[in-house]
C-alpha cells in the first residue's frame, strides 16, 4: 500500500502510500505517465521558472515531476496547494495540500483505484529549492490519506514485496512450513457483510481470512478459519484462533515504511459505490524524508 493509498500506494500506500509520500506538493495534472509527458513537463518547468523565484507553483511542479516519474501508470493526478510566496521564502512553509488521484500503479505492482491525501503543513529547505530545484523537508510532515482498493488492488497490497509478514503463533507441530504467506488470488469484497475475504498458506494448509471494520469503528477485525483440512496432526481450531489474533494485531499496528515515509492503519470501510465493490483504507502519514530516487516500490 497499496498502496497508498497506498498506497496511496498509500497507499495506498498505502503507500498504501509510497504514493502518498509525494502528495503534499503537487497540483492538478491530468494524463498518463508516459516518458514523453514526463520529459516535456520537466523541460517546461526548467524553462519557465526563474531559479531565484520560489512559489507554490514551483514547489507543486517539482513534486509533480517526481511523482509522475515514480508511477508506472495513472489515469489522473490532481492537487490543491495553499502557500504564499512570502511563507515559502521566509519560512519554507507550504500547506495545506490535498492530492487526488485515480488508477495509480507502482513499478512493483502496488495499485489503487483512487487516492486522496492531505498534509496540513510542510517545511522545506528553501536553499535546496533555489540551488538545484530539489525538495527537502526540514521537519517531518504529518497528514492522512484515504485509499480505495478493489479486489485486485487488495491482493497486490497484501503480497507486495515491502510488506513484512506478521508475527506468527507458536507452531503446532514439528512441520517446517511454519511461515504465513498471503495469496494474491481469491480476494472478494462483499458489501452486504462489509467483509474483505482473502486467503493464505500456513502449515501447508489453506486458510480463509475475513477482514472487517472493528466494532468500535477504529480498528480492523480479522476472523480466520480453515479452508481445507487434509491433515490429522493439526489442531485447526487452535491454529485458527492464533492466526486470528496475530493477523488482527498485524493490520491494526501495521506501519508501511518506505525509506523515511511511514503509513499506518487508522480505519476501514467497504463500499459498493462505483463500478465494483471496494475497501476504503484510512491511513496516517508521516514523512521524515522523501524516499530515495532509485528506490522501487
Amino acid at each position: 500500500v497499496c498502496l497508498a493509498v497506498i498506497l496511496c500506494h498509500g497507499i495506498c500506500a498505502f503507500q498504501l502510500s509510497m504514493v502518498a509520500s509525494r502528495a503534499p506538493f503537487s497540483r492538478s495534472i491530468d494524463g498518463t505517465s508516459t516518458r514523453d509527458n514526463k520529459n516535456s513537463f520537466a523541460q517546461s518547468l526548467q524553462s519557465s521558472t526563474p531559479r531565484d523565484s520560489v512559489t507554490s507553483s514551483l514547489v507543486s511542479n517539482l513534486a509533480v515531476v517526481a511523482l509522475k516519474m515514480r508511477l508506472k501508470g495513472q489515469t489522473h493526478v490532481g492537487c490543491d496547494v495553499t502557500a504564499s510566496s512570502s511563507d515559502v521564502l521566509l519560512k519554507g512553509q507550504v500547506g495545506p495540500v490535498t492530492v487526488k488521484g485515480r488508477g495509480w500503479q507502482s513499478n512493483l505492482g502496488l495499485t489503487c483505484r483512487a487516492i486522496e491525501a492531505t498534509v496540513d503543513k510542510c517545511h522545506l529547505d528553501v536553499s535546496r529549492i533555489l540551488s538545484n530545484q530539489k525538495l527537502v523537508l526540514t521537519t517531518p510532515a504529518e497528514g492522512n490519506a484515504m485509499v480505495a482498493l478493489n479486489a485486485v488492488d487488495f491482493g497486490n497490497f497484501i503480497t507486495h514485496p515491502l510488506m513484512k509478514p506478521p508475527g506468527l503463533p507458536e507452531n503446532h507441530s514439528d512441520d517446517s512450513a511454519g511461515s504465513l504467506q498471503f495469496s494474491k488470488d481469491g480476494v472478494e469484497i462483499c458489501t452486504e457483510s462489509g467483509a474483505v475475504t482473502f486467503f493464505g498458506e500456513y502449515m501447508d494448509q489453506r486458510w480463509r481470512f475475513e477482514l472487517r471494520r472493528g466494532e468500535d469503528g477504529t480498528q480492523a477485525s480479522i476472523t480466520v478459519r480453515e479452508a481445507e483440512t487434509t491433515r490429522n496432526d493439526l489442531d485447526y481450531a487452535s491454529i485458527a484462533a492464533g492466526l486470528t489474533e496475530v493477523t488482527s494485531k498485524f493490520f491494526n499496528e501495521m506501519i508501511f515504511e518506505l525509506d523515511g515515509t511511514f503509513l499506518s492503519f487508522r480505519d476501514m470501510m467497504v463500499t459498493g459505490k462505483g463500478k465494483e465493490p471496494s475497501v476504503m483504507l484510512s491511513l496516517s502519514i508521516l514523512v521524515r524524508k522523501f524516499p530515495s530516487p532509485g528506490l522501487a516500490f
